[in-house]
């Protein structure tokens, strides 16, 4: 009999964040918070933390491909 998504025996390893990971999310979350925070309250540096929150956007799109290219590379 094959044994089904189910099992117990066909569990997937799935690495957790480290602490360094988490810290650095949470940086930059803080980051693009409180640049979101000074555009709204300001019109003289608006255009220099639009330039940061898209920095910090692009960002965590490269992380994200990254980290699927990773993936990719240790199933294969």
């Amino acid at each position: 009999m094959t044994e089904g998504a189910e099992s117990s025996k066909s569990r997937r390893k799935v690495g957790h964040p480290s602490l360094f990971d988490m810290g650095r999310f949470a940086v930059f979350a803080g980051i693009t918070f409180f640049a979101a925070w000074v555009a709204g309250t300001g019109r003289v540096a608006y255009m220099f933390i639009m330039l940061i929150v898209a920095a910090a956007l692009a960002y965590a799109v490269l992380d994200l491909v990254d980290y699927e290219i990773v993936k990719r590379r240790r199933r294969g």
